[in-house]
């Protein structure tokens, strides 16, 4: 799994929380370090922070959704913005996570993308 947020923080957090479920996490610092970690390994779920500098959350989802290499990776959207401003910028990802939200459940709502995805 990918983390990519632009807070350490928050990167901290998502990878413990994701962690704690059992899943092996590669967290990374922008939107550039995503697509070049992608570039070199295979990722079942990519979890992208919205609002970072450079490259955004929602332009690194439209460049995996374009690339046939990543394009059935699951993507996940963790921001504060609203999920409906997210949509408008970037449709085609598979979960949105709240970022008010806790630890765990930010865990359990990837977990259950992935579950999801395997039944």
């Amino acid at each position: 799994m990918l983390a990519v947020d632009d807070c350490a923080t928050t990167r901290e957090i998502l990878r413990a929380s994701i962690e704690s479920f059992g899943y092996s996490v590669q967290a990374v610092d922008s939107g550039w370090a995503a697509l070049e970690a992608v570039s070199q390994a295979s990722f079942d779920a990519v979890v992208l922070d919205v609002e970072m500098p450079g490259l955004d959350g929602m332009a690194v989802g439209r460049a995996l959704r374009s690339d046939p290499r990543t394009a059935s990776a699951m993507i996940a959207m963790h921001s504060s913005v609203d999920e409906a401003a997210v949509r408008a910028g970037f449709s085609q990802y598979d979960a949105f996570v709240p970022k008010d939200c806790s630890p765990r459940a930010l865990g359990e709502r990837v977990d259950g993308l992935i579950r999801g995805r395997r039944r």
